[in-house]
């Protein structure tokens, strides 16, 4: 009887620094990321994608082992490797986000004082670049 190992999907190329502070620096910076990426799939108000990818990025410049953990994670993996292959976002993704920024910018403009108003104007303006942006990436 042979035992099949498993086979892991996609093997990383990484950018790794030779100063062992930046190392060091990069891989704690890593783990906050991902665990603001995990308080981030609980908590609707938090983000959880751009942690994500920020915890793949410095991972890859500090720790080809989690680098190679995320980017063939079951639920994060995928994401991941499309980013690093061809900055695709899923489609679902990005009306997902636009709605959710469309909501919570209405919800500040009927929610702010009228003296900050400019914050509210400030914030649509933002919403709206980052939702052009997003379209504009290709579709994972």
């Amino acid at each position: 009887m042979t035992q099949s190992k498993k086979s892991f999907y996609y093997r990383p190329k990484t950018n790794q620094y030779n100063n062992p502070t930046v190392r060091w620096m990069f891989l704690i910076f890593g783990w906050l990321f991902f665990a603001l990426g995990i308080i981030g799939v609980l908590l609707p108000v938090m983000p959880t994608a751009p942690f994500i990818l920020l915890a793949a990025g410095c991972w890859a410049r500090s720790s080809r082992r989690f680098h190679f953990w995320l980017i063939n994670h079951k639920y994060f993996g995928k994401f991941v490797r499309d980013w690093e292959d061809r900055h695709a976002v899923p489609l679902y993704g990005k009306w997902l986000a636009t709605i959710m920024m469309a909501i919570s910018t209405t919800m500040l403009f009927f929610n702010i004082p009228a003296d900050m108003m400019w914050v509210a104007w400030l914030v649509a303006t933002v919403c709206t670049g980052v939702a052009v942006y997003l379209f504009r990436l290709p579709n994972a």
